[in-house]
């Protein structure tokens, strides 16, 4: 039976590949569970430097697993919020934190549709890159008078401003790879044929950074909309203090002060 999930390591890249892809790489309980173990063990592979995120077939995923629905409301209105609630926090939530929080820099390579659920999973990454076939779309709300989920109310106000972010989640409109580019949903838009490997360079690039750097950059973004001007500098200061004192910062300066022209 093919793995639900599949996972790669080249050049210190592990790409984690969602592998439903007659189901467009559905979300189920199951498949989140797999791909939260796979980043788990990445972290834990001190030969992975970055992860990539991508889709098998024509999707990155089309969102919730419409057969695992089916069996939850089987049960009734109060199993299904039970199970559906159960799910969220067991293994929808701890994924997206997870992908949210990694030590390691991770990059979603969306092609085709991203819906539902997997538009919160992808734009958790550190830099998303879409293929020009790819769009996103969140129906919850006007399909199926829920919510949108797994982080999108939490990333969508912050990446596209309070009325693109209620409009998306509200009308239930396609926003493609091109618009995305253009209101900052995503990083870049790229030709599908370039897609897995500018991805795969962009890893290897991010790869090559100093991760507490990295992760610390995160963190600061993160806290930048409910701090104020004072707190974020002081932050900063924190930070910064902490890295300038490193063996690697003093290299780092030390090459481009040779390079320096001398004036």
């Amino acid at each position: 039976m093919t793995a639900t999930v599949q996972c790669t390591l080249s050049d210190g890249v592990a790409t984690i590949t969602l592998n439903r892809p007659k189901t467009l790489n559905a979300l189920g309980p199951e498949m989140m569970a797999a791909i939260l173990a796979q980043i788990r063990e990445c972290v834990a592979d001190d030969r992975t430097r970055a992860i990539v995120l991508a889709g098998a077939g024509r999707a990155f995923s089309g969102g919730g697993d419409i057969g695992w629905f089916g069996n939850v409301l089987a049960g009734g209105p109060a199993h299904a919020s039970a199970a559906i609630g159960a799910a969220m926090q067991e293994v929808g939530n701890p994924l997206v934190r997870a992908i949210a929080e990694c030590p390691l820099p991770v990059v979603s390579a969306v092609n085709g549709p991203c819906a539902g659920g997997a538009v919160g999973l992808a734009l958790a990454a550190d830099v998303v890159l879409a293929a020009r076939s790819a769009y996103f779309l969140i129906p919850q709300v006007s399909v199926l008078g829920v919510v949108p989920d797994l982080g999108a109310t939490w990333v969508l106000p912050r990446l596209l401003g309070r009325s693109r972010a209620r409009g998306m989640a509200l009308l239930g409109e396609r926003i493609d790879a091109t618009q995305a580019e253009q209101w900052g949903l995503i990083w870049r838009c790229v030709d599908d044929a370039d897609l897995a490997e500018q991805a795969q360079a962009l890893a290897q690039r991010l790869g090559r950074l100093s991760t507490a750097a990295v992760r610390d950059t995160r963190r600061l973004l993160d806290a930048a909309s409910s701090n104020d001007l004072a707190r974020q500098l002081d932050e900063e200061r924190a930070a910064q203090v902490v890295h300038a004192g490193t063996e690697a910062f003093n290299a780092a300066c030390t090459r481009f002060l040779a390079r320096a022209p001398r004036g």
